[in-house]
């Protein structure tokens, strides 16, 4: 892996590709302009949006902002419109010819199509960038670059640019790195013109008239259109469209160190037509045996989503120790789906409606081993009475039934931690409402850990709602999780009978009324419900504060974390997160609720809503643990650990 150079990083920063300079508003000496940058008049340009006119050649570029009247509306550009912009450019001596395919959202480059073949972006993250070219005959791997997205991004406003080509060049120009593209001379001729092109000064009055556009030695035909936008209609239509609705499917790396029985594998769908995201399924087929890589052959299996309409990643579990499997990413035509116009690579094609990497990647375990970092949520709230013994029973049993797992699994635990939180209402129970235990060693400091739990009683918490959401995000902010590297497993177990509270502006904490020892209200002198101060507000000299009725003001709400920053929380935690909820479903009739229910969709995240049968608890508990250890291992749906189940017909 190569990381682009400092020399680079720094040319990007300054947007200095070139001699080309962008023009100066302070005194002093003039930059040198290496030319300017010149619009085509728009009655030159045919189908396309925009035309420039550069000393380097010709470019000419699609928004696609409306369906197109290209031979697109064959490969799905007719609903609506796409989501990529066409950029086409044509060397000043004809030699170079070449169509960038560039993603709207983010200015990304997705493919650059040439006579010889198609250079593919794989942007695996913000950080590194796969390179991989097809011809469709064979599919090769070119090579990884480290790129920085957020000092390009920085860089490309720091510009400003007042034009579409400089702004759609800028990051093919930047992460491209011709150093490793010395076999595709089209890409190497390509980006260094680009290079210049992104600093040329540019004048936004600069558009060509049309006799200024035949001085400069663009050729018009005789519908007044220049020659070059029909030789980029017909290469549009040659070769362009020819990639445009093809699917090729590529097998990337693991995206992190391999454990002893888990791994995270990966995938790219290289594909400009959106529809490719919706006609099909993708996933990694895995086996110890290269040969028995197809579905419904190898023993691992996976289907996944697309994370941003190109790559995709899959969990497995349940491999044996110092062991070589072997992988490889496949496409698959869903039977419900129309893909009417999309094809399979044929280099790639397996059947009418399946297609394999035909790149087949490997990788070996290491011992099976496991480090569990673990945090035990319990409401303790007063509605917790008559199961808080079986929780806490539960709590203790945790490490030793973990332990027993592992060794049943052949899995060595080289170490487990625990730490404790004991929760209530934070708008009832103040400071008390949160409590907060050290991180214990076990088994070397279970005594000290068992006395904590032991400790813990029900009492107060208010109304139904608790402040279930501030223990998450206590136990997610936990400071020494684990690393991420296969070998750790980060579980959150939580205990609650009821919904957790949710922020609502409207809504004021409301009084809670004094109460006699058999739960009847103790009225004062005037007949009304005495009130505890605590949930009201005070004027200045002490006196309780009453609306125009004469009714005491409540406090605000108090609510320290929303639902969205607390899943935010979880999905930045390391990949080994798990999470088993003991939580019911539904807010029991309150407006100020919210359901466990929405965390079911979670990551790795299972949800029990039946906290009251110890049986089931027991069984649930059992589940995840086996799941932990891995020694569950079927087909699964990625991204949804929980529900495990096979989804492929046979072929």
């Amino acid at each position: 892996m190569k990381k682009i150079s400092l020399f680079l990083m720094a040319v990007v920063a300054l947007i200095g590709f070139s001699a080309c300079s962008s023009s100066s508003d302070g005194g002093g000496e003039a930059p040198v302009v290496g030319e300017t940058l010149k619009e085509l008049p728009a009655s030159m340009l045919g189908s396309w949006d925009k035309g420039y006119s550069t000393k380097q050649g010709l470019f000419l570029l699609k928004k696609n902002d409306a369906p197109s009247a290209s031979p697109r509306r064959k490969a799905g550009g007719t609903s609506s419109a796409l989501n990529i912009e066409t950029l086409y450019f044509s060397s000043a001596d004809g030699a170079t010819k070449a169509t960038l395919l560039i993603n709207k959202e983010n200015n990304l480059p997705l493919q650059f199509v040439m006579k010889e073949g198609v250079l593919n972006f794989s942007f695996l993250s913000d950080n590194v960038l796969e390179l991989v070219f097809t011809n469709g005959e064979t599919i090769k791997y070119v090579d990884q670059i480290e790129y920085d997205k957020a000092a390009l991004d920085a860089a490309m406003a720091a510009a400003d640019y007042k034009n579409d080509l400089q702004r759609s060049l800028f990051f093919f120009a930047s992460v491209t790195d011709v150093s490793k593209l010395s076999s595709y001379p089209t890409v190497v001729a390509s980006v260094l013109y680009f290079r210049e092109i992104v600093n040329c000064h540019y004048v936004g009055s600069s558009t060509m008239t049309t006799s200024e556009a035949a001085d400069a030695g663009v050729a018009v035909g005789s519908d007044g259109v220049a020659v070059a936008a029909t030789d980029a209609d017909t290469f549009e239509e040659t070769y362009v469209e020819k990639i445009y609705n093809t699917i090729t499917v590529w097998t990337g790396k693991a995206s992190f160190k391999v454990g002893g029985s888990s791994c995270t594998l990966s995938g790219t769908v290289f594909c400009a037509d959106p529809r490719a995201t919706e006609a099909g399924i993708v996933g990694i087929v895995c086996d110890k045996d290269p040969k028995k890589l197809f579905i419904g052959q190898a023993e691992f299996q996976g289907a996944a989503e697309l994370k941003d309409g190109q790559n995709f990643d899959v969990d497995f579990r349940g491999f044996n120790p110092k062991t070589t499997y072997y992988y490889r990413a496949f496409y698959q035509f869903t039977p419900v789906a129309g893909h009417d116009g999309l094809v399979l690579d044929p280099a790639q094609k397996y059947d009418e409606n399946t297609s394999y990497d035909t790149t087949t990647k490997q990788f070996t375990t290491d011992e099976n081993k496991l480090f569990v970092d673990v945090v035990l949520v319990m409401d303790v709230t007063g509605s917790m009475s008559g199961m808080i013994n079986m929780v806490k029973d539960n709590a203790l049993a945790f490490y030793d039934l973990f332990n027993d797992k592992c060794t049943t699994a052949n899995i060595t635990l080289t170490g487990l931690t625990t730490k404790v939180i004991a929760y209530q209402d934070i708008n009832v129970d103040g400071k008390e409402a949160m409590m907060i235990s050290p991180t214990y060693n076990m088994p070397a400091e279970k005594e000290a850990f068992e006395s904590f739990v032991r400790d813990q009683y029900a009492r107060g918490g208010g109304d139904i709602p608790e402040s279930g959401l501030e223990a998450l995000a206590a136990a997610f902010q936990k400071p020494d999780w684990g690393a991420d590297d296969g070998y750790h497993r980060q579980v959150v177990i939580l205990w609650t009978d009821a919904p957790y509270l949710i922020i609502n502006e409207s809504i004021c904490k409301l009084p809670i009324y004094a109460t006699d020892e058999f739960g009847g209200y103790i009225y004062d002198d005037s007949g009304n419900p005495v009130i505890i101060d605590e949930n009201v507000e005070h004027n200045a000299d002490g006196s309780i504060k009453v609306d125009e009725y004469g009714n005491p003001i409540a406090k605000p709400m108090y609510q320290e974390y929303t639902y969205e920053q607390v899943k935010a929380m979880w999905d930045g935690m390391p990949t080994g997160r798990r999470m088993i909820l003991f939580a019911p479903t539904g807010t029991n009739g309150y407006w100020n609720a919210g359901d466990w229910a929405a965390m079911d969709d979670w990551k790795n995240v299972v949800r029990n809503p039946n906290i009251s049968d110890q049986t089931d608890f027991a069984k649930s508990l059992d589940t995840i643990i086996e799941e932990l250890t891995g020694k569950v291992k079927s087909d699964v749906v990625a991204g949804d650990e929980s529900k495990v189940r096979t989804i492929f017909r046979p072929n």
